[in-house]
């Protein structure tokens, strides 16, 4: 069953942006719709970031072992926990890999890119085939730029947490713009990076072997995994003020998986703060992700 008219069918009455691809890695079948515009990762970028960290684990430069001191600085606003811990704490890098990626922990990824260093993912992301991927801004740089501040030097937490206080974040600005000189990519590319990820290509087998039990960890699961058995996906999520994201594999046999990633881009205008006209949106479009699984789980068959 040919499937870009019932995925594009989906999307069509919300009025947002989206690209997506999905790709049967036996057979190579995909389905491409809008699948090389460039979109903000939000937290998707993570999964470049966890991909730069194995690697240089492997050239030798720390060990997922070593422990990294949490301190005032790396405090981050958004998701996660680790913002609400004392300074002071010191997991290892692959706990860190493991907050940053299953409940998108913005503080454990800020202490990952600053170790890792955000050009030498974009670098990796070139190595591997990846033109789309850009991991140009930090997610520190990119909260201040959205909410109007300079994104140098960087704000303290109170400061982050002041600047978005009763206001939304600007559309127009740097943070949302579809372009190399954001943090951005292709869902094309996604998927890619996903499908390396699988096959053992992204790194070395063992070190990919990893990073899909984390991703197969995941906890946030409420997008295209929704509708599917819980150990069938692994996943990353993406969420920023209109962008609502997410990419990664499913799993409906041995010889039987898809990559998959979807980028959308919401324009909506909605009230400040947590309001119900944002969570009754959220929830949309969150469902017709969540039913775009469904179909792939379902009508997806190469033949």
């Amino acid at each position: 069953m040919p499937l870009h008219a019932p995925v594009a069918q989906l999307f069509a009455p919300l009025g947002i942006e989206f690209g997506f691809t999905a790709i049967h890695l036996a057979t190579g079948q995909r389905i491409d719709i809008n699948a090389h515009a460039l979109f903000p990762t939000a937290s998707v970028v993570k999964v470049p970031v966890m991909v730069e960290v194995y690697r240089q684990a492997e050239q030798g430069r720390f060990a997922l072992t070593d422990r990294l001191a949490f301190t005032e600085r790396n405090r981050t606003i958004g998701s996660g926990v680790m913002k609400q811990m004392a300074a002071g704490l010191s997991p290892t890098i692959r706990d860190l890999v493991m907050l940053m990626t299953i409940i998108s922990d913005n503080t454990a990824t800020e202490m990952l890119v600053e170790l890792v260093g955000a050009e030498n993912v974009t670098a990796t992301m070139r190595a591997l085939g990846l033109a789309d991927i850009h991991v140009t801004l930090n997610l520190a740089e990119l909260f201040a730029i959205g909410y109007g501040q300079p994104p140098s030097p960087r704000l303290t937490f109170a400061q982050m947490q002041a600047a978005s206080a009763g206001q939304n974040m600007d559309y127009d600005s740097l943070a949302f713009q579809a372009s190399p000189a954001n943090t951005t990519s292709s869902a094309a590319d996604m998927a890619k990076l996903m499908r390396l990820i699988e096959t053992g290509r992204a790194a070395s087998p063992a070190s990919c072997a990893d990073m899909l039990e984390v991703l197969f960890a995941q906890q946030l699961k409420d997008r295209v995994p929704r509708f599917l058995p819980t150990e069938a996906v692994g996943n990353k999520t993406g969420t920023f003020r209109g962008v609502r994201n997410d990419a990664g594999l499913i799993r409906r046999g041995p010889s039987d998986v898809i990559a998959f990633a979807l980028f959308s881009f919401d324009r909506l205008a909605l009230p400040v703060g947590n309001s119900r006209q944002l969570a009754e949106r959220n929830a949309v479009v969150n469902t017709a992700m969540a039913e775009l699984g469904a179909l792939l789980w379902n009508d997806f068959r190469p033949g």
